[in-house]
């Protein structure tokens, strides 16, 4: 009888930890399941969205950070996020994007107090540059046109300069060349999915 109870407690603990690993680890090392339906968006694709419901009057490239305060990849990633906006903000506009208000109450409290958030009720946004989770970036030109869509870093902390994605993305396009051709991990999408975290402009 003893045995079969510590058994149990065995199994039951050794369970609860594989599922807490599961949910803080393992799961942000798989890809993100692609939606229905989903359409890709390439470089050099106009994206279609009515920009004027962002901000009026930029003529800037733009980063689009789709974020959501709920994501662990996200918080994870916030320090090298706020390090590319102050070294790049003269060049490019940023703006931060969630899926809801509460999300959005969230994000202007963890992030600088002057970036824009988005509020992205529809994922309108999300569908126009081809993204699907969180943190992904999507950095379009003067013109709207796509130029990257992606990945900040291979690593969950931002720490594999060799993989800074985003900012190899932002450096070419602040010195006005084609954008860099990456690995396939560039662009796959990992983190939390848009839809699994239904979290200021409203759109």
């Amino acid at each position: 009888m003893r045995i079969s109870a510590l058994i149990f407690v065995l199994t039951l603990f050794f369970s609860t930890i594989g599922y807490i690993f599961w949910q803080q680890e393992m799961q942000y090392l798989l890809p993100t399941p692609k939606p229905k339906n989903y359409k890709a968006v390439l470089p050099n694709e106009p994206i279609q969205f009515d920009f004027s419901t962002v901000r009026e009057g930029e003529s800037k490239p733009k980063l689009f950070h789709f974020f959501s305060p709920n994501c662990p990849c996200s918080r994870f990633n916030l320090k090298h996020f706020n390090a590319l906006r102050k070294k790049y903000n003269q060049n490019v506009n940023f703006y931060a994007v969630v899926t809801d208000d509460e999300n959005a109450a969230d994000a202007r409290d963890m992030l600088d107090s002057d970036i824009t958030v988005v509020i992205d009720t529809n994922e309108k946004l999300a569908q126009a540059c081809g993204v699907y989770s969180t943190p992904q970036a999507a950095i379009l030109t003067e013109n709207n046109t796509l130029f990257f869509r992606g990945n900040y870093n291979k690593a969950r902390y931002c720490t594999a300069k060799e993989s800074n994605y985003v900012q190899m993305a932002l450096d070419s396009l602040v010195a006005k060349k084609s954008p860099p051709h990456f690995v396939e991990l560039a662009t796959e999408s990992y983190g939390c999915a848009l839809d699994e975290h239904p979290e200021s402009v409203v759109l």
